[in-house]
């Protein structure tokens, strides 16, 4: 995954930090979204201190003007979004989507993994954006999880374009 960039939208739970550290673990750098708070930051200083590249970035995802903020800040930081891992639903989902489908598109697609929420597959289907849905309830806690996230995301299949 190196050389890949993704942003993980709600790091301040146990699925979204470990998610977090595997992504970055595997290569790629990842651009941590959350409230504001010690968490956050605390969450990148640990993933920078074990090798790996973060960015904080606070966003508030039901205010669409956050999250654009977050997508640019995402690729003033890294250039290129690849990967996106969301860990809200509802209406923060369909904001948080909108602004990174846009930003995949620019460089040839993605790959977005949302934990429970399936119905975006749809939705977007020839986008050029490849969409997956991962339930916390099937995995044996959050590093289990955080494995088949980024198993989705590497290899031929998970390929961002």
């Amino acid at each position: 995954m190196s050389g890949r960039t993704a942003i993980v939208v709600g790091t301040g739970g146990e699925e979204g930090a470990a998610v977090s550290f595997a992504l970055s673990r595997a290569g790629a750098g990842v651009v941590l979204a959350d409230r504001p708070g010690p968490g956050l930051t605390a969450l990148a200083a640990g993933i920078v201190s074990a090798g790996g590249q973060a960015v904080a970035a606070a966003v508030d995802v039901t205010d669409p003007a956050s999250v654009r903020r977050l997508v640019e800040q995402t690729l003033g930081a890294f250039g290129r979004l690849d990967l996106a891992v969301n860990e809200v639903r509802g209406r923060a989902l369909a904001v948080a989507m909108t602004y990174q489908i846009a930003a995949m598109r620019l460089t040839g697609g993605g790959h977005i993994v949302n934990l429970a929420a399936a119905e975006p597959a749809r939705t977007h289907a020839g986008s050029g954006v490849r969409i997956d849905a991962v339930s916390a309830a099937l995995y044996d806690g959050p590093e289990e999880l955080a494995a088949a996230v980024v198993s989705l995301c590497t290899g031929p299949a998970g390929s961002a374009r």
